[in-house]
């Protein structure tokens, strides 16, 4: 299982890209809707090409070793779903797991939702093409949500992952590949993600504080 990938929702969709490229991530997907149709509008076209013509972008996917960011237009910042590659024996754990804690699934051919009781989703992604098998990689996300709302302990329990502590504001959980640290917020946020590799001390347009574990 292998964490690799997170979406917002943004207004700031240009914005984003332009910083992610400067992070050293590569554009490969533009989908947005155009006159009343879903189009593409991938490179080698850039913003200048159609800026001005009011496309309403779904997803701006954007990839740099091991690890994918898609962000689409949305009218407030809003993270949206954090993404796992798994096998299709983890995979039928998780969904077998999902309905014993009563959250709702989205499966679909290509990638399956499974919701949490703080408004974000869990991406289980099982086309392992999709994911590069080297370069940058995800190691930690830092995530606030309300405790109020459930301890996030259950996620550990949904993915069979570790708990490593917990506390009435915090808890600690993972595995030897990476680690998810929720803290007690009024409101769901992507707060931070840690890479592996590289040299990132940075803040992107939404908010979220990239670094270098």
């Amino acid at each position: 299982m292998k964490l690799f990938h997170y979406h917002w929702w943004t207004e700031l969709v240009e914005q984003m890209e332009d910083f992610y490229r400067e992070q050293g991530f590569e554009t490969v997907l533009r989908v947005g809707r155009h006159e009343g149709e879903m189009q593409t509008f991938n490179p080698p076209l850039e913003w200048d090409d159609f800026r001005n013509k009011g496309i309403s972008f779904q997803i701006i996917e954007m990839v740099k070793g091991q690890t994918n960011i898609t962000f689409g237009y949305g009218k407030a910042d809003r993270f949206d779903h954090i993404g796992l590659l798994v096998g299709e024996d983890e995979y039928e754990r998780i969904i077998d797991k999902a309905k014993d804690l009563n959250l709702k699934i989205n499966e679909g051919e290509r990638r399956t939702f499974v919701s949490t009781p703080w408004k974000f989703r869990i991406e289980l992604q099982r086309r392992q093409g999709v994911v590069h098998d080297k370069g940058t990689l995800v190691n930690a996300m830092d995530i606030g949500l309300p405790f109020q709302d459930g301890k996030p302990r259950i996620i550990a329990d949904l993915l069979d992952l570790d708990l490593y502590s917990e506390s009435n504001s915090e808890v600690r959980i993972g595995n030897e590949e990476w680690k998810l640290h929720f803290i007690d917020e009024e409101s769901t946020r992507l707060r931070s993600v840690h890479f592996s590799q590289d040299d990132l001390h940075t803040v992107d347009p939404v908010g979220t504080t990239l670094s270098t574990v």
